[in-house]
């Protein structure tokens, strides 16, 4: 398949899944030595759906992921920057960890740390940490922040761990602890090749759209099913 050809594939792909509006928020399709997705999307739910989409077509290519969540409202790098370091700070897991603006890495030997920028929208952590579950509740709380259009999470984990499916179930209920919009003792978990099953119950449609994109923003999952509920309460 050349590139004129993967370009009309990619992005036929695209406009045939039902949860990606091209009419309202078009996504540009560029081929050269990657696929190169480009535009805003709604939410973090169609900007995971559609890069899955494209690796789906695109096969061995590499994707290089341009697509930006619609900012609500304008907020300057430097405000984002500040409240972010602000959020990250605020949580406990991380009461331990150096957390600051963009700068060179504490001179302790050891000590965990991170640091962050933002440009045009995107938070970008850089740092060590010494477990996925902060790496990856790091990225969730750089996304939680009104603003964020992407996070670009470089933190590393020393020393390494193998990521697993109970690892990532972990990490997502920790998250919907922390998600102040869901009653996590209603929802189970589990994960299966890095796709992610949600049951239980939730009270509004609101709710359970808040617990697929809390799992969207997990780095490491592949895919959510969202067989959640929707109850009177």
């Amino acid at each position: 398949m050349n590139a004129e050809e993967l370009t009309s594939a990619v992005h036929a792909a695209l406009e045939h899944n039902p949860d990606i509006d091209l009419d309202r928020y078009p996504i540009k399709v560029r081929i050269d030595d990657v696929v190169r997705l480009e535009g805003e999307v709604q939410d973090i739910i169609v900007k995971r759906k559609a890069l899955r989409t494209a690796r789906r077509v695109a096969g061995t290519a590499r994707i290089d992921d341009r697509l930006r969540i619609a900012a609500a409202e304008g907020i300057s790098d430097g405000e984002l920057r500040d409240t972010a370091v602000k959020a990250l700070k605020r949580e406990p897991a991380f009461a331990e960890i150096d957390v600051s603006a963009d700068g060179d890495a504490p001179s302790g030997q050891g000590q965990d740390w991170i640091r962050v920028k933002a440009e045009d929208g995107v938070v970008r952590l850089t740092g060590e940490v010494n477990s996925l579950s902060h790496r990856r509740l790091a990225e969730v709380i750089a996304w939680w922040v009104q603003g964020s259009r992407d996070v670009d999470n470089h933190l590393h984990v020393r020393p390494p761990e193998q990521e697993n499916d109970a690892e990532i179930s972990d990490a997502v209920r920790l998250v919907f602890d922390k998600e102040p919009a869901l009653d996590a003792d209603h929802i189970s978990v589990t994960t299966r090749n890095r796709e992610v099953t949600l049951r239980g119950a939730v009270f509004t449609r609101d709710q359970r759209r808040r617990a697929e994109q809390d799992c969207w923003y997990i780095p490491g999952v592949h895919a959510v099913h969202n067989e959640l509920q929707v109850v009177s309460r």
